[in-house]
């Protein structure tokens, strides 16, 4: 449920904020890393769970697990999925390099909250780690991937590349975006397993969204392959 709230909130987020993300995206970083720096002060001080019930129950879960900045990499994703020059993609391309960087500055924040246990127990004592949070692992590749990915969505040092190779590094989000869906099928579905009715609809949103991103991806690719055959063809 709270994957699906997260996104119907990104793309109220993205469908009002758009050209103030784009005009004012410097400033838009500052108040995403302000934010994250206060999630983790809040998480390793543990301020953040003394804070009122209506928000440690509803907000904070959404920010702190990632699944806000999950839900803006959703939409960072189906942008290279629908028809080129579609009304999708004028409207989301001009900022798609700012959402994933917000993103991505969201998801180090989750990653420090939650790796200062879960790493730490992965390489130290994983016996202890439930099966599911042993996805810990994946984590780490994952984090191994956005960071290249999110220095290179700065326009500064995009520029400073060259094309080939920004473009063959851009194509490291298709795995990285699989990774996400793994990640979190590995963590929900033991749960969802035991009839926990939450994680069944949070499994059942999440496989719909990247399985339907997956097939629509796909379908572009094998149009555009078909498309360019028949150009040389002729």
């Amino acid at each position: 449920m709270n994957f699906l709230i997260s996104i119907i909130a990104a793309i109220i987020l993205v469908v009002i904020g758009r050209d103030f993300i784009k005009k004012h995206a410097t400033l838009c970083y500052l108040l995403t890393t302000l934010l994250s720096i206060a999630l983790v002060a809040g998480s390793f001080s543990g301020i953040i769970w003394t804070l009122p019930p209506w928000f440690t129950t509803t907000i904070l879960p959404i920010l702190i697990k990632s699944t806000f900045a999950t839900s803006i990499f959703v939409i960072v994703m189906y942008t290279g999925a629908f028809k080129n020059g579609s009304k999708f993609i004028k409207f989301l391309m001009p900022i798609r390099g700012e959402l994933s960087i917000i993103a991505s500055i969201l998801t180090l924040a989750h990653n420090i909250s939650f790796g200062r246990n879960h790493f730490v127990n992965l390489f130290t004592a994983p016996e202890t780690m439930s099966s599911n949070m042993k996805a810990a692992a994946v984590s780490i590749i994952l984090i191994a991937i956005m960071i290249p990915l999110f220095i290179t969505s700065f326009p500064m040092i995009r520029k400073k590349m060259k094309a080939k190779t920004w473009k063959s590094l851009q194509r490291t989000a298709y795995l990285f975006y699989a990774l996400i869906y793994v990640h979190v099928m590995l963590i929900m579905v033991p749960v969802a397993l035991s009839k926990n009715t939450t994680y069944i609809i949070n499994v059942a949103v999440y496989s719909i969204v990247f399985i339907t991103y997956a097939v629509m991806r796909i379908k572009k690719y094998l149009t555009k392959k078909s498309s360019a055959k028949l150009r040389q063809a002729s």
